[in-house]
């Protein structure tokens, strides 16, 4: 029997998926062991089980730090109980929480996912992680970029969040006719108020752009008020969305809204979000933050481009930058990355069966 860990609710980590797909394609029993954070009541398989324990996201760090230490107790405590053959763990939290219990007893048997920057500057938290990397099977990262922040020397696998169900609905770009209206869109959850509100400023009430939201998330209301107050009149938020009617939603995108800055700038520096991967497979040009790793990216290959929102002349560049795409140009460096990521998501997938019958 697998087990598999996540530090919080499942529709943040819909990379699961990856693992749960091969597990069942290798008819190996698992269980899914994660954090209902928010204390919604949520149907799943009886192979999942939860910690019910309420905790959001703004609580005060002291009671956030009591409900890690409560969940690290009932993860110890169900690992215990059900004495699993081997771990997958979900997120860099989920496996240092426990990291005594994955070196002393499941060294070489566990799958280190890591997804973000979480600790790294600390010095403890490093060795910890670095300790964690040396005893797994293999530890996998979301984004090259991540070397940068992570220990060195070690062969990481690269992890794509890229949805298969997704090729099917692959697009080419078609640029639109000079002088149409864009259809700037953001898709996912709503949050980075304080960047996103930026771009914003920079695009309200000017007819040349149409700005859109598909999503929910905590910093829903602050956007939602925040342009009710600025009487911004070409925003449009439309909600929770089912990922089935990604397709239906970015149809009409003209420019993918990727741009993030949070306060703690790591923790977006390195990242390569979902967003990346929605403009590969829809063909739709991206916009980015400025100096990251995905700002180097799009902006190599040619199929997004990287504006800071402090500039003046943001909205400007923007609409140029968009009718000076070359249609052709754009399409095969999707094309190719796609083909890039496709061969490097089967070794990914390959590592894991590899795992699972090892």
């Amino acid at each position: 029997m697998i087990g598999i860990i996540f530090i919080g609710d499942l529709k943040y980590c819909p990379y699961l998926n990856k693992y749960t797909q091969v597990l069942d394609e290798e008819n190996q029993k698992y269980e899914v062991l994660f954090w209902n954070r928010e204390g919604k009541s949520v149907d799943y398989p009886l192979n999942y089980f939860s910690l019910n324990l309420k905790s959001v996201l703004n609580r005060h760090p002291l009671f956030k730090i009591l409900d890690f230490l409560k969940f690290r107790k009932w993860v110890k405590n169900q690992i215990k109980t059900r004495n699993y053959d081997k771990l997958i763990i979900l997120s860099t939290l989920s496996g240092v929480l426990i990291a005594k219990t994955l070196i002393n007893k499941y060294k070489y048997n566990y799958i280190f996912d890591i997804r973000d920057y979480s600790y790294e500057n600390n010095k403890m938290f490093f060795n910890i992680e670095e300790n964690l990397i040396r005893n797994s099977f293999f530890t996998c990262i979301s984004s090259e970029g991540f070397k940068e922040f992570l220990p060195k020397g070690y062969p990481y696998i690269i992890a794509h969040n890229i949805n298969k169900n997704d090729y099917q609905n692959k697009k080419k770009f078609i640029k639109k006719d000079k002088g149409s209206i864009l259809n700037v869109v953001f898709i996912g959850a709503v949050r980075y108020f304080k960047h996103q509100v930026k771009i914003i400023d920079r695009l309200k009430n000017d007819n040349r752009f149409n700005l859109i939201y598909h999503g929910s998330g905590a910093e829903l209301d602050l956007f939602i008020n925040y342009c009710k107050k600025n009487n911004i009149s070409n925003l449009k938020f439309t909600g929770e969305y089912n990922n089935s009617d990604k397709n239906k939603l970015l149809i009409k995108a003209d420019i993918l809204n990727n741009s993030y800055k949070a306060s703690k700038m790591m923790e977006t520096k390195y990242a390569i979000s979902n967003k990346y991967y929605d403009g590969i497979i829809y063909g739709i040009p991206q916009l980015v933050e400025t100096n990251t790793y995905k700002q180097s990216k799009v902006e190599e290959l040619g199929i997004g481009i990287g504006l800071d929102v402090e500039e003046e002349d943001f909205a400007d560049k923007l609409y140029e930058y968009y009718y000076n795409i070359d249609e052709k140009k754009f399409n095969d460096s999707c094309n190719k990355e796609l083909q890039k990521i496709l061969i490097e998501d089967q070794l990914y997938l390959e590592k894991i069966r590899e795992f699972i019958n090892s």
